[in-house]
């Protein structure tokens, strides 16, 4: 299993593809096995994809109890990048992956090439976000008119079967939360240099689109994509439309 050690933990991670590091940073509790192969064998077509679990999740073995921060988790990504003994990269990141992505623009610019910020938002006052926010897993991820296509929420089903063995647990799963809620880069983001891509699902109920928004606001220059009729989740529904983006990005 390929593990490499960084800093106090020994971070999974796994590569795909050939061509310039795209590096992509998970969100809260989830692994990279939520990616989902379509959407990275896609991208590993253009680019040296770089998965990892962020510390706390999946296969990543976490040797401390402390609490962290998004920042600490970017400082993580940095250590990954230096063992592989990878200089520069792309980063995308997505929901609290687009945070820790925040972080590592802010705090290693020289190790970024451009930057994808995905369903995502700035945490602290720049943020329209209901942390209490209930429902049925799926019709939270997901709009219903991609939800009652045929046999589409028997597929994500089945997905997240498979996957939600790898996703944090018990004080992991807090110690992520903890470092969910302290995000906060609202009045750092004029920082961040690198070219920005932001995008966000029209439908999305975890982290409002209004949050990308203000993340098109704050970093000069960037440019933002709002994808018709998806939610959180569109990594997953919109694969094909997203890789596009993507390419069409960092070629």
């Amino acid at each position: 299993m390929p593990e490499i050690q960084v800093g106090d933990i020994s971070i999974y991670y796994e590569m795909k593809g050939n061509g310039y590091p795209l590096l992509m940073i998970m969100g809260f509790s989830f692994s990279l096995l939520d990616w989902g192969d379509m959407f990275t064998d896609e991208l590993a077509k253009h680019y040296q994809v770089i998965l990892f679990d962020n510390r706390d999740s999946g296969r990543t073995k976490s040797q401390s109890t402390y609490n962290y921060t998004t920042a600490d988790m970017a400082n993580d990504v940095a250590g990954l990048l230096n063992a592989l003994g990878i200089a520069q990269a792309h980063i995308l990141g997505y929901s609290m992956g687009g945070m820790i992505a925040q972080q590592f623009a802010l705090r290693h610019p020289t190790k970024l090439n451009k930057l994808i910020l995905t369903c995502t938002m700035a945490g602290g006052d720049c943020s329209n976000f209901n942390p209490n926010i209930q429902g049925d897993f799926l019709d939270l991820l997901f709009p219903a008119s991609y939800l009652a296509i045929s046999n589409n929420r028997k597929k994500i089903e089945s997905f997240f079967t498979k996957t939600s063995p790898y996703h944090s647990q018990s004080d992991a799963y807090i110690r992520q939360l903890q470092a969910h809620h302290a995000h906060d880069t609202c009045n750092l983001l004029q920082g961040i240099q690198a070219p920005t891509l932001i995008m966000t699902g029209d439908s999305d109920l975890i982290i409002p689109p209004i949050n990308s928004n203000i993340l098109n606001n704050k970093i000069s220059g960037s440019k933002l994509k709002i994808i018709k009729e998806a939610g959180h989740g569109l990594l997953y529904s919109h694969v094909a439309g997203i890789a596009k983006i993507i390419t069409n990005f960092l070629s």
